[in-house]
């Protein structure tokens, strides 16, 4: 069966303080670049965001599929929350994966949104997709000459360095990395929840290009599992919109809890390939996040 899948990879925003933002505020999405193009020339000039060339020799000989030892807040039974508090939750709790361009004969200096990442423990451990680092893993460094580095960035305009990469997996297309937080600034992870059964409300923060921290609720729609790809190649497909600019985007329940991780979509056409039919939107389920952390 033709499957086509497009990788997904942005995001952006800027608020207040947590779970008590104004999400009827109007962002300034310029405004909020232009902070964080400052705040990142100040990091790198203060030696506290590596480039593209020490991130990739420090993480290609990286041993996939490996589990890794780290904290994590396992969820509670709570209460369902609103949709708006689940919005204001996830605006603090979604991270910005920015790429920084060098200057060169063709091109100006500058960042440009590249994918999304989130906490789940208090120390800065962020989980994305693999395909959102994917350069870092390729025996040769593939980097372009206007390519320079990845850094984050919070809500509020804050910039973090990558630290290191912990691991990564291609069958479940996530990634565990570090990022440095100089200025010990709070992180607020999310709290790993259990599988979701086909029917069950959930909620995404994403950012589809052009239309960022764009909130989107469904359904879970079908839980299946492709075996020709090996193990954790689980997916849960949901009824939430996104699009390309969404990879790493966190899927929640009604009580704000991890079920999933935003990965790619399946575009289904007519017989003649011309007629959009269906967008199948396929996310990693919450157990393939379980089987790279160890308990």
């Amino acid at each position: 069966m033709f499957r086509k899948w497009m990788l997904l990879a942005i995001a952006i925003g800027y608020s207040t303080a947590l779970f008590a933002q104004d999400t009827i505020q109007y962002r300034d999405d310029d405004q909020f670049q232009k902070l964080v193009y400052k705040n990142v020339r100040v990091a790198m000039e203060q030696g506290t965001v590596k480039g593209f060339m020490q991130l990739w020799s420090e993480s290609v000989n990286i041993v996939p599929s490996q589990k890794v030892a780290v904290k994590y807040v396992k969820s509670k039974q709570e209460k369902p929350k609103t949709p708006v508090a689940l919005a204001k939750q996830l605006n603090e709790q979604v991270f910005v994966i920015w790429k920084f361009y060098r200057k060169t004969d063709n091109n100006i200096e500058g960042i440009s949104i590249s994918a999304t990442a989130f906490p789940i423990n208090e120390e800065g451990t962020m989980m994305t997709n693999k395909h959102v680092l994917e350069v870092l893993f390729n025996k040769t460094p593939g980097f372009y000459e206007m390519d320079s580095t990845l850094f984050l960035s919070d809500v509020h305009g804050n910039v973090f360095g990558i630290d290191k990469v912990l691991s990564y997996d291609d069958n479940a297309d996530l990634a565990l990395f570090t990022i440095k937080n100089n200025k010990g600034i709070k992180l607020h992870p999310l709290a790993v929840g259990d599988d979701s059964p086909v029917g069950s409300q959930v909620y995404c923060l994403s950012n589809p290009e052009g239309f960022p921290y764009y909130f989107s609720s469904g359904m879970v729609a079908r839980n299946a599992k492709y075996q020709e790809f090996g193990a954790s190649t689980e997916r849960m497909d949901i009824t939430a919109d996104y699009a390309i600019g969404s990879s790493g985007a966190p899927i929640v329940n009604d009580a704000g809890a991890l079920v999933g991780v935003v990965s790619s979509t399946h575009s289904i056409y007519s017989k003649q390939r011309q007629d959009l039919q269906m967008v199948v939107k396929q996310t990693v389920p919450v157990r393939s996040i379980y089987s790279i952390l160890k308990k």
